[in-house]
């Protein structure tokens, strides 16, 4: 009973500690573009996302656009080499933290990539939506870096694309509560891995000790009903005491698999998940409110007056 009980606390400890330490990474670094596809609301560009791996970071954001340049010349059959990459829009300082857990759309630039080594020059152009870093230590004690990054890059070549609008959220709405029905479901699609393998573990080891902690009790209530139909009262007395006592631990077993099964729930509906990426698509329409002078000229006695006009 003891051991159990012991379980059951280590069990509700780690998920909590799991939660405390909540996934940040963002959904398409994770999981890929496919479910962003889908969200846009035109195909003058598409998403696509960047690894590039080494020692040191500052290095890799200096090599940032590497990939995309190679990308876009690997597609069009042109030279890397003849690329001329420029900035758009203004660049962004890097703070000294590399990653920001709710995302930062001052991480957003817009690029022109232009190659020029034929008669005529190609012009491309991407934006970056999302950056994250990812980073393991060595033996060494040095850093190997993942540099992810998120790029919306047109369709068609000398057209800049239009972009919609790229917002961030860590809130997965009712979706993964729905999924948690089936426990960890909701945990998996947020990207917390661990967290879906630590309640299906605790799930199955509850649902596992309160079948054996049921087929125990059965068995010691037969051997109890058994010793009194022989009369052996004192033999009676024992298996009832540990009827009793496996009695208990079933239900221990069963809080334990109601109470990781309630944590799942409640963390699906509570708890943020990895970053994910929002594309809306861009409203050009501003409502706006002005006073403006007017002056009435079939009045008796023109006069000017102050109106308000709405601009929509």
């Amino acid at each position: 009973m003891k051991t159990l009980l012991r379980f059951f606390i280590i069990t509700i400890a780690v998920l909590s500690a799991i939660t405390a330490t909540s996934q940040d990474k963002p959904r398409w670094a994770s999981k890929g573009v496919g479910h962003l596809q889908d969200k846009r609301s035109n195909d003058t560009y598409t998403f696509v996302k960047f690894e590039t791996f080494g020692s040191d970071l500052s290095q890799l954001r200096n090599e940032s656009t590497r990939p995309l340049v190679d990308y876009l010349a690997s597609h069009y059959g042109l030279d890397p080499t003849d690329a001329t990459v420029s900035i758009v829009s203004p660049g962004v300082t890097y703070s000294s933290l590399p990653n920001d857990p709710e995302g930062n759309t001052s991480i957003q630039r817009d690029y022109k990539v232009t190659f020029s080594g034929l008669s005529v020059e190609r012009t491309f152009y991407a934006r970056l939506v999302d950056e994250y870093v990812t980073f393991d230590e060595n033996v060494d004690m040095t850093y190997d870096y993942t540099l992810y990054g998120l790029y919306a890059v047109g369709s068609s070549e000398g057209t800049e694309p239009v972009y919609d609008e790229y917002t961030y959220t860590r809130s997965y709405n009712g979706k993964a509560l729905v999924m948690s029905i089936v426990p960890g479901l909701g945990q998996l699609y947020k990207g917390q891995n661990t967290k879906a393998y630590c309640i299906w573990g605790g799930e199955a080891l509850f649902a596992v000790a309160t079948a054996w902690t049921e087929v125990r009790r059965n068995q010691y209530s037969k051997d109890r009903d058994k010793a009194i139909a022989a009369g052996d009262q004192i033999s009676a007395d024992s298996y009832d005491s540990k009827t009793t006592s496996w009695r208990t631990m079933r239900n221990i077993a069963i809080g334990g698999l109601v109470a990781v099964y309630a944590y799942n729930l409640a963390d699906a509906a509570i708890s943020k998940g990895g970053r994910q990426v929002v594309v809306s698509k861009k409203n050009d329409s501003r409502l706006t409110f002005g006073p403006r002078m007017v002056c009435d000229e079939f009045a008796a006695l023109p006069a000017p007056a102050i109106g308000l006009t709405l601009s929509f």
